[in-house]
């Protein structure tokens, strides 16, 4: 009876410890690309992401360090605005809701003229985000281009 105890004890772990070595969550191409409010200031945009989860333990993503470019010019931050919970072993698509501080004004100007006319623009998220659950912590690298 010790022995089987051993045994399971040891898938236990096993399983455990193999999940945390997997690279736990992958992004899929973006799709959707809707932007929901402009300001002088902020663009409220929202976008829907496939997301594959390797790991048994499901993920929170809250907040984040990101940058957006529009045309190769930085023209400010972005922050997730609601959280995310990514499901186990699967692949989903989620809804990121994103909020977007304008810093550079010349670059957002040039943005906003270019879909006024309706030209197709090019933008471009770079940065991580951190995703946990009950017991780990990961921070996710993204960089994503967007072409509307």
């Amino acid at each position: 009876m010790q022995v089987y105890s051993l045994q399971i004890a040891w898938i236990v772990v096993s399983t455990f410890f193999l999940s945390c070595t997997r690279v736990p969550i992958e992004l899929g191409k973006i799709e959707n690309f809707r932007v929901e409010r402009v300001t002088t200031e902020s663009i409220s945009c929202s976008m829907d992401v496939p997301i594959t989860n390797h790991s048994i333990f499901p993920f929170t993503v809250e907040k984040g360090e990101l940058s957006a470019y529009f045309e190769n010019e930085r023209i400010g931050s972005a922050h997730i605005t609601e959280a995310v919970r990514i499901a186990s072993w699967g692949t989903r698509t989620y809804p990121i809701k994103l909020h977007l501080m304008l810093e550079n004004p010349e670059a957002s100007t040039h943005m906003a003229v270019n879909a006024l006319m309706g030209r197709r623009n090019t933008y471009f998220i770079r940065g991580t985000v951190n995703a946990r659950s009950i017991i780990f912590q990961r921070k996710i690298a993204i960089e994503k281009t967007i072409v509307k």
